[in-house]
């Protein structure tokens, strides 16, 4: 009996383990500021299924929430109630909004591969950079899951947008040759926008920035080499050209300067003679008036009798009070009279 009773207390523990699952963990999920979440059933009936690929679908099972729990149901692995582990009944899928920018260029040595090459009518293969920003608006979440599941908004970029980009500006490119082409870059770009922005917008994604950077790499690096010393020899031929016209803008100055001080010179010559001039014309003017006021005055019987007074008077201021004693005769010249002075009263 006593064997009996230690065998059934050894079975007593190992009834217990055998009947006790593993703790079930709560398990969460959590949603960052610029993603949106959808909880998809992993489980259900075959209408709920069937709903899956829908653009609608996904709209109704779209959280908010920013932790999602995620319920979980026990699986049966083997015969023994412990035999099994924990599978999740939803998934969770995170749309990631934030812009994301992408350049596609042959100078990039990272992105060479990456390089967008076209070609000419005139079969010129050549590329240019490209680049190109886009993000996904909260309300395009669902409709981008339901185009792209399971894939990021840079690898759908990196993958159907450049192959877009790539045959629209091929199909330019191909309608024109290279000496044509080049001039024609706002041509290419627009056509780039108005077939892609509306593509891929009817995806769930919003294009903001597409341009083209840089100049044309070409696959033939001596069409590189020859078009840089054609533009070295012509940026040349306008610095010997700017030169020249500076030297002769120069001259102009030098010949401008020297005839204005000609001109200037000239000026004060002629004006300091127009002085003179005028100085002896004004002298002459007056020596004319003077003399003619002269003339005026010597006819005039007044001024003559004027004269004779100032001649006695000047005769009377000169007389010593003694008379003339001789007196040339003019019946006989050579006779000398004698003349008796008045008495003095």
């Amino acid at each position: 009996m006593i064997p009996s009773r230690f065998a059934l207390l050894a079975l007593i523990p190992l009834a217990v383990l055998s009947g006790c699952r593993p703790f079930e963990a709560p398990k969460y999920a959590e949603v960052a500021p610029n993603e949106t979440a959808f909880v998809i059933p992993l489980e259900g009936d075959s209408t709920g299924q069937a709903k899956l690929a829908s653009e609608d679908f996904l709209n109704d099972h779209k959280v908010a929430a920013k932790r999602i729990q995620i319920p979980l149901r026990w699986k049966p692995t083997g015969r023994l109630p412990t035999d099994g582990e924990y599978i999740d009944m939803v998934r969770v899928v995170k749309v990631d909004r934030s812009p994301v920018t992408r350049q596609w260029t042959a100078d990039d040595q990272l992105a060479k591969d990456r390089a967008i090459w076209v070609e000419s009518a005139d079969s010129i293969g050549f590329s240019t950079g490209f680049a190109v920003t886009a993000y996904i608006e909260e309300s395009d979440t669902a409709r981008f899951l339901y185009s792209y599941v399971s894939t990021s908004l840079a690898q759908v970029m990196d993958s159907e947008m450049r192959a877009r980009i790539q045959m629209t500006a091929a199909n330019i490119s191909a309608k024109y040759k290279m000496d044509a082409l080049r001039e024609r870059k706002s041509e290419i770009i627009d056509a780039i926008k108005s077939d892609v922005v509306p593509f891929f917008k009817d995806k769930g994604i919003s294009v903001t920035t597409i341009g083209m950077f840089g100049g044309f790499t070409y696959e033939n690096r001596k069409i590189q080499e020859s078009i840089d010393a054609t533009f070295i020899a012509q940026q040349e031929k306008v610095v010997a050209s700017a030169v020249l016209d500076a030297q002769s803008d120069k001259n102009k100055q030098i010949e401008m300067a020297a005839t204005a001080a000609a001109e200037a010179a000239r000026k004060k010559g002629q004006g300091e003679a127009d002085a003179k001039f005028a100085s002896f014309q004004a002298e002459a003017n007056g020596l004319r008036e003077v003399n003619k006021a002269l003339a005026e005055a010597n006819q005039n019987p007044l001024l003559i009798e004027l004269k004779k007074i100032e001649v006695e008077k000047v005769r009377a201021d000169r007389w010593n009070g003694a008379y003339q004693q001789w007196m040339m005769n003019g019946a006989a010249p050579g006779l000398l009279l004698n003349v008796t002075p008045p008495a003095v009263k």
